[in-house]
């Protein structure tokens, strides 16, 4: 019956997958609804499951259509890969490594360990998709990206991924230069409810944090609040504005070095949350892939809190 598997049934699987919707999935495919519909029907009738619910939100993966997502993202990457390699056999071509990294990552350890890594992999091509951690997870288990450097995920969707543990994040509360809190003698958490403040986006791995900090330190969630993992709009709006900015260190840290920003003075190491590398146990780093994770690891350690926790080597597999 496997005969019958064509490569527009995956791909309408992941597509699906990835967008939560036939129509989207239609869309990114280039495709008609029905066509999508049709090959997914096709698919459940080889493999002999239902692969798909239907809810008022749009479609949901069954327990055998997550099964089949792994395999067939792996699967899908790999063949890519084998494409890539015979097209680099004709063009002498380095590899094609693909990053996710949540936004604070792509700008903080990213830079200075892909620099060093371009100094001894000059021909080498690198991609760097950014998002939030949920896609971005996302995006690994169906094989769309080799590693991603964010937030260790929930464990439910730690599945079949192996996640190295490399430094704590907390997050910081920013301002613009001449805000009315740095008139203040003394400013505590409270002081912030006067003011809208700019929040992750709801139901990331970020925003459950620092909603947990809020929450614990008695602030409760503020009502006046935006929501975005977005740091071209979070900076430009604070600096218009007299918002707060809740954001990780790494997304504001450059801006407070200039003096663009200004951190308020705060208690909030208690919001760290553990940044690390995400992979697929199901498959095993290139010897290009490994020399870039040491250059990783190397900017993750130049990160880590002075005389804090050291950067754990250890893989911390998923159920």
């Amino acid at each position: 019956m496997y005969q019958r598997l064509k490569l527009r049934h995956v791909n309408a699987l992941l597509a699906v997958a990835e967008h939560g919707s036939i129509v989207l999935a239609a869309q990114a495919l280039a495709v008609t609804q029905p066509a999508v519909s049709k090959a997914i029907r096709e698919l459940e009738g080889i493999v002999g499951q239902t692969l798909l619910n239907r809810t008022s939100r749009g479609v949901e993966l069954t327990s055998a259509g997550e099964v089949l997502l792994r395999y067939a993202g792996s699967g899908v990457r790999a063949l890519r890969e084998g494409l890539d390699s015979i097209a680099r056999e004709e063009a002498a071509e380095a590899p094609v490594i693909v990053i996710g990294a949540l936004p604070n990552v792509a700008a903080t350890v990213l830079p200075p360990a892909i620099q060093r890594f371009l100094s001894c992999q000059p021909n080498a091509r690198l991609r760097v998709r950014t998002g939030s951690n949920n896609y971005l997870v996302g995006l690994l288990r169906q094989g769309e990206l080799d590693i991603v450097i964010g937030r260790l995920a929930e464990p439910n969707d730690m599945h079949g991924l192996n996640f190295e543990y490399l430094y704590p994040e907390h997050v910081v509360f920013a301002v613009r230069p001449g805000h009315p809190l740095l008139n203040e003698r003394s400013i505590h958490l409270g002081s912030l409810r006067r003011y809208r403040m700019v929040l992750p986006d709801a139901g990331t791995q970020l925003r459950e944090a620092v909603d947990q900090f809020l929450l614990a330190s008695g602030l409760g969630l503020p009502d006046l609040r935006i929501e975005t993992i977005d740091a071209s709009f979070g900076r430009s709006f604070v600096l218009q504005t007299d918002a707060v900015w809740c954001a990780p260190v790494g997304v504001v840290e450059t801006d407070i070095e200039r003096g663009t920003l200004v951190q308020l003075s705060l208690p909030t190491s208690s919001s760290a949350g553990p940044v690390g590398i995400s992979s697929r146990r199901d498959q095993r780093p290139t010897e290009t892939l490994q020399r870039l994770l040491d250059e990783v690891r190397k900017s993750a350690a130049e990160r880590a809190p002075q005389g804090g926790a050291r950067v754990d080597r250890r893989s911390h597999a998923g159920p």
